[in-house]
């Protein structure tokens, strides 16, 4: 255990490095002007030039990588440039958003996905089976941004059930006004997501099902409702890395999401990064967002072994 924790750990700096040099790399490769942006229209070549020297950006690039990299280490973040406040404070800001998003979404991806998969995996070439493969082909095809500007269409601007866009930020927002704001979009990432533990619990099933103590639980007379249960106990547990995987993919699936429903989250926030040119917002995003995926995917791992004895003793 303590060699796979060292690994695990090496893998974790290793993924993260690589990440962020090549995040560093690519903003910086971008066509624009961060210094000209921070000045607005109306900045002369001198004010311009004060900018940069000010944001230091007339460094050479290994220059600033080096100073980068030694901000990190001291845990500082840096300042955005567009808005001038310390990129903590702004992940501070913006990530309970997010993370309150990403989490309703894995939830109801879950619930549905899960539900939908042994409801099929069950029921093998029924009509319960054709009528969860078919919606999921239909999750798996649509695009998200589609699925939102559907949803808006449908249950905001036609029966008025949800609002448009927005989120409530104030201190006295209740916990049922936030989940009303975050239903449509949270549904939005939650339908593609879930089509695909669906068919991933199918798939595991029917394959369960041929197993040998499948066989032997027949043979003694355990009810459907028995062999149901040590099929799901079973098939389960070997989805659990999916699970992580599909965690990651909520966290980039927000960036359009956000944008559709107008969350304030980081997915808004590092695309008005982007377009502005602000390299230290986009580069502490993406830690972020490495650090949890990497995270949650070394706890998938674990959990699988605690789930399954087959992979401890195996």
């Amino acid at each position: 255990m303590v060699n796979l924790f060292l690994r695990q750990l090496l893998s974790f700096a290793g993924t993260l490095a690589l990440v962020l040099t090549l995040v560093f790399i690519g903003v910086r490769a971008l066509p624009g002007d961060a210094a000209s942006l921070r000045g607005g229209i109306e900045a002369s070549s001198e004010d311009v030039a004060a900018i940069r020297q000010a944001l230091g950006l007339e460094a050479p690039l290994w220059r600033q990588y080096l100073g980068y990299w030694s901000g990190l280490l001291r845990g500082d973040l840096g300042e955005s440039i567009r808005e001038g406040r310390s990129v903590s404070t702004i992940l501070v800001e913006r990530l309970p958003v997010t993370l309150a998003l990403a989490s309703l979404a894995f939830f109801l991806s879950i619930v549905v996905g899960f539900g939908f998969g042994l409801a099929a995996g069950l029921n093998p070439n029924s009509s319960t089976d054709r009528f969860v493969l078919g919606c999921t082909t239909l999750g798996l095809t649509a695009p998200e941004f589609w699925i939102g500007f559907l949803f808006i269409l449908l249950f905001a601007v036609t029966v008025g059930w949800f609002p448009l866009i927005g989120y409530p930020q104030e201190a006295g927002a209740g916990l049922l006004s936030r989940l009303h704001h975050l239903a449509l979009p949270a549904l939005t990432l939650a339908i593609p997501r879930s089509a695909q533990l669906a068919r991933m619990a199918r798939a595991q099933l029917l394959e369960e099902r041929g197993a040998d103590y499948v066989r032997t639980a027949l043979s003694k007379g355990l009810g459907r409702r028995g062999i149901a249960r040590h099929l799901s106990a079973n098939a389960l547990p070997p989805l659990l890395p999916l699970l992580a995987l599909e965690l990651g993919g909520l966290l980039t699936g927000t960036i359009i999401v956000e944008q559709v429903f107008g969350l304030p989250g980081l997915g808004l926030a590092i695309l008005g990064s982007i377009s502005a040119r602000d390299y230290p917002v986009v580069q502490g995003v993406t830690i972020l967002a490495v650090v949890i995926y990497v995270s949650v995917n070394w706890l998938a791992d674990l959990s699988q072994l605690l789930a399954d004895p087959r992979l401890r003793y195996g």
